[in-house]
């Protein structure tokens, strides 16, 4: 019990560091993705223009350089937070956030849930197409010279609704992000898709086979004042910070703006001339940001793992009344039959919305606690049924016996039947470490720096998402083999009955996923 102590103790350190919380008094608390380039992107290393963010990483691009101003006018330090698109108006709305400065833009929907500043970055030329540069559509010049092709936007922006301005098109399946809608077009599952005048550019720096088409003009799109502009969000009740953000926006000359932009466009480049020296420029960047999001992975699913098998344990023995077998059936069944990701956001933003004053980012790495606690809970309800059948397989003559020799029940669950069943247990313990290591992939929607979440910032940030999830599939594979290794080896030496183990790496068709 010690050694198992010790063992979450130090994975502890390892995620979350030794580190006093910060005093969030005087800094400015800016929300992005950094993997919008060219208006924000992740960096592996220091530079003279970005900015610290957790997991060791560093951010930069042009909302990040707007930050520092808008922070410096208002006598604050940025802080900068990287989330993932889908939660950048909910950490604001829960406080976890001041600001969002995301290259957002002010449409009549997102008015209705947050407030905006005046305009930061005003993009005359707007909007366009990307093409393959040898391909069907290369010389389109106006909305008409699409027609037949197969185009799509990114979910959740009004790019959506430009698609219907292209006339005859074929609309595809939206896609997340443009770093998937660039390997989709590469692919050849696409045509082409709707894209932002400086994402255009920055995708054709390092994508020299694609071509960012500028549809403006007569024949171009028609784009409203919203739509060319991005603003900065701020919360419904905080107007004092929003007139103190517009001052500081109005101080901001557009010749400064526009140099920001151009600087942030010609930034990042990603060379290679094949498949594999691309996979060795991004390893060499990155490496650092591999090696974190790994350790954060693999520190979690330990700890995690851990503490859900002490809850698995709790549940198995104290279901033996009514009530406490109708509550452990209630909480089985809320974790098993609803999606993890489900519940990381629900425990994450929800618990911040319904306990006012609470706020997981006042606590130091909250969202790795609030990880922890989603993977340990949701293990525990796995696992518990697992030690169950495990106490039940025991003859029942051994409580018999246990019974006539004075011993009490839990006299009885200690020294003869949780030995027996925890050992028995063993594999399918291993199954659910190794299974965690790949279900930490979903804790991104709370921004948990964990190996995916590292990765596709790699990825958003140099449009190649193919070779950089063919490092993380690496990564994975490598931890998942390594860890049935050790598995394998400790079931037997706890067994010596056995003479081949039995835990085996689950797969995508394992139990967490079938619901069974």
């Amino acid at each position: 019990m010690k050694k198992i102590g010790v063992v979450i103790l130090l994975s502890l350190l390892v995620l979350t560091g030794c580190s006093p919380k910060e005093d969030t008094s005087n800094t400015f608390t800016v929300g992005m993705e950094c993997g919008y380039a060219p208006y924000n992107w992740t960096e592996p290393s220091k530079t003279d223009s970005a900015v610290q963010i957790d997991g060791g990483q560093y951010c930069d691009g042009y909302d990040v350089q707007i930050g520092k101003i808008i922070a410096d006018k208002l006598g604050k330090t940025l802080v900068i937070k990287k989330l993932s698109w889908e939660g950048l108006i909910l950490s604001l709305q829960t406080g976890q956030i001041d600001a969002i400065i995301a290259g957002m833009s002010p449409t009549e929907e997102r008015k209705k849930e947050i407030n905006f500043s005046d305009i930061y970055y005003r993009d005359e030329t707007a909007f366009g197409v990307v093409v393959k540069k040898d391909g069907a559509f290369a010389n389109g010049k106006g909305v008409q010279d699409f027609a037949g092709a197969h185009i799509a936007a990114q979910i959740g922006t009004f790019h959506v609704d430009l698609l219907d301005q292209l006339d005859g098109i074929s609309k595809a399946e939206n896609l997340k992000d443009f770093a998937t809608m660039t390997v989709a077009l590469q692919s050849g599952e696409l045509d082409g898709f709707i894209s932002d005048s400086g994402t255009g550019r920055t995708i054709n720096v390092n994508n020299p086979d694609l071509l960012y088409l500028q549809l403006d003009g007569d024949n171009g799109f028609v784009v409203t004042d919203a739509m060319a502009g991005v603003g900065v969000g701020i919360a419904k009740e905080n107007t004092k910070l929003l007139n103190e953000v517009n001052a500081a926006i109005a101080e901001i000359p557009l010749e400064t703006q526009q140099e920001l932009m151009d600087t942030a466009v010609n930034a990042k480049t990603f060379t290679g001339d094949s498949f594999f020296g691309t996979v060795v420029n991004i390893v060499q960047n990155n490496w650092q940001s591999f090696l974190r999001g790994t350790a954060t992975t693999l520190g979690i699913s330990l700890v995690a793992t851990t503490l859900g098998f002490f809850i698995a344990l709790f549940v198995a023995i104290t279901r033996n009344t009514k009530i406490t077998n109708i509550l452990a059936n209630i909480y089985i069944t809320v974790f098993r039959g609803t999606p993890m990701m489900v519940q990381a956001m629900i425990l994450y933003y929800g618990v911040s919305m319904v306990f006012d004053g609470f706020r997981w980012s006042n606590l130091p790495f909250g969202n790795i606690i609030a990880g922890l606690i989603i993977v340990s809970i949701n293990t525990g309800s796995y696992m518990s049924e697992t030690m169950r059948s495990g106490i039940q397989a025991i003859d029942d003559g051994q409580f018999e016996a246990a019974k006539s020799l004075g011993y009490t029940r839990w006299q009885t669950m200690r020294y003869i039947i949780l030995p027996q069943a925890i050992r028995n247990a063993i594999p399918a313990l291993g199954n659910e470490l190794i299974v965690n290591v790949k279900d930490t992939s979903v804790l991104n929607v709370i921004a948990v720096t964990e190996l995916f979440f590292v990765s596709n910032g790699i990825a958003s940030t140099s449009f190649k998402v193919f070779e950089t999830f063919t490092i993380t599939s690496i990564i994975y594979l490598t931890l998942t083999t390594i860890l049935t290794i050790i598995l394998r080896f400790v079931e037997l030496k706890l067994d010596k009955t056995k003479e081949v183990a039995t835990s085996y790496p689950a797969s995508v068709t394992d139990h967490k996923h079938l619901n069974i």
